[in-house]
């Protein structure tokens, strides 16, 4: 038998989505609901003005939407951030990029399923918590399994359920506003600038928290590999997925401040968005947009599952992590299989044993971090590398991408800051013991 015959074939994913099926994996991935997480709170902290806030927020990612498509272009594979910054600025670092993100994609389908599986509880009291856990992660790793194609399915289904939702929550909430005040009441200043409480402290700190509403549309860069056509589509829908996601939060936020203008008079921050929608709608409405959050957690976490399964793949592949584990794929689907079942298996146990705000605070290290990076390595590979001195498409943007995002990453919590250095430190060791003291570079980048 020749060599040739006798190689092992590299792994290959099937190319199947299209622009639309990327931006919907992106929105999906946000959640269009995504602000009844956190509207109680930053509504609070703005001082009456999160729409404003939202759009900072939309503006201030939309510059890491932009380096995350350009390296996309430049390298279109599945490894994202990781790949990103181990081929532009060094391999090593690299390593350090995809760990940092592979916390950020291990918890996201680990939070979703404390959130869908709390919810659930709640509208179905007699199944506990711990059986929801592990329905919630059947059905989502079962469909990641069946591939990307069916995934996108199930998430053009649900995001539409949840795009319904919010339109019928928006539309109650305009009758609501114009009940005595006619039209003319939904058009206001207020929710943007308040003149008797606006203070830019207020604004910058509600921005930071409403940026971790965007977390998510890096997610479409893994999917390079089971693009149609990555070199347009990918850096077209991760800038599609942040406008459509920050006009949704915007209008959800506008509606929501003109139906209560006292931010301070909510029962529960965590349910201040529900208090809205029963004051507009009833207890009907509260109710749909309780079970459009449990929808909201499979999207996520379909998502989540499907992008860290496909980081591993590619750091497998390169053999930063053990190749024949991380790079296996399923006969017919050709889905990273053990790489979604080890997802599942963790964000079961995370599920079941962690408490959930160190879980959401630890997202943000994870997230931050791999804007950073990007934003980084668009400036290396395209300004420094290949000498390309357009001064605003490689300096300016990526620039200010970069120190927003170190601006939001110098304030997470001491305890966020000490738990995600301590997971940088593991990394660390795991790669100074299989880089033989980073002697040993990835097999793929021997050349670089």
């Amino acid at each position: 038998m020749s060599n040739v015959q006798s190689e092992t074939p590299v792994p290959q994913f099937k190319r199947v989505l299209k622009l639309k099926d990327l931006v919907i994996y992106g929105i999906a991935f946000m959640t269009p609901i995504a602000p009844a997480y956190i509207y109680g709170y930053a509504s609070q902290l703005t001082k009456g003005m999160l729409p404003l806030a939202y759009l900072i927020a939309m503006l201030a990612m939309l510059f890491s939407a932009y380096s995350y498509g350009r390296m996309a272009a430049a390298f279109p594979v599945s490894g994202s951030t990781y790949t990103y910054t181990q081929r532009a600025i060094n391999p090593h670092l690299g390593f350090f990029a995809g760990w940092a993100m592979f916390m950020d994609y291990v918890l996201v389908p680990l939070i979703v399923f404390m959130i869908g599986a709390s919810y659930a509880n709640v509208l179905v009291p007699f199944i506990p918590y711990w059986a929801w856990v592990l329905i919630i992660a059947g059905v989502i790793t079962s469909i990641n399994i069946l591939g990307m194609q069916m995934a996108a399915k199930t998430n053009q289904f649900l995001v539409l359920f949840m795009g319904i939702v919010v339109v019928i929550f928006v539309i109650f909430c305009m009758k609501a506003i114009t009940v005595g005040g006619g039209v003319s009441s939904l058009v206001s200043i207020t929710p943007f600038f308040n003149s008797e409480t606006f203070t830019i402290s207020a604004v910058v700190s509600g921005a930071a928290i409403a940026c971790f509403s965007f977390l998510g549309f890096d997610s479409i860069t893994t999917l390079s590999e089971e693009a149609v056509n990555p070199k347009d589509d990918i850096w077209k829908a991760a800038i599609l997925s942040c406008l459509i996601g920050g006009a949704i939060f915007i209008v959800q936020a506008y509606v929501a401040q003109l139906v209560w203008p006292d931010v301070n008079s909510f029962k529960s921050q965590d349910t201040a968005l529900f208090e809205i929608a029963e004051a507009a709608g009833g207890a009907l409405l509260a109710t749909l947009f309780t079970v459009a959050i449990i929808v909201s957690t499979f999207t996520a976490g379909l998502t989540g599952q499907a992008s860290a399964s496909r980081l591993m793949f590619s750091m497998g592949r390169d053999e930063v992590l053990p190749k024949k584990f991380f790079t296996h794929l399923h006969p017919k689907y050709q889905t990273p299989m053990y790489n979604i079942l080890l997802m599942c298996g963790i964000s079961i146990v995370g599920a079941l044993v962690l408490p959930m705000n160190l879980v959401a605070e630890l997202m943000n290290f994870g997230g931050l971090s791999g804007f950073m990076l990007v934003n980084l390595s668009v400036i290396v590979y395209y300004y420094f590398r290949k000498k390309e001195k357009k001064f605003v498409r490689y300096l300016m943007i990526p620039g200010l991408g970069f120190l927003i995002c170190l601006y939001l990453f110098i304030h997470l919590s001491p305890l966020t800051l000490e738990v995600g250095f301590a997971w940088m430190a593991l990394g660390l060791v795991y790669a100074l013991v299989t880089t033989k003291g980073f002697k040993k570079k990835p097999r793929i980048l021997t050349d670089l």
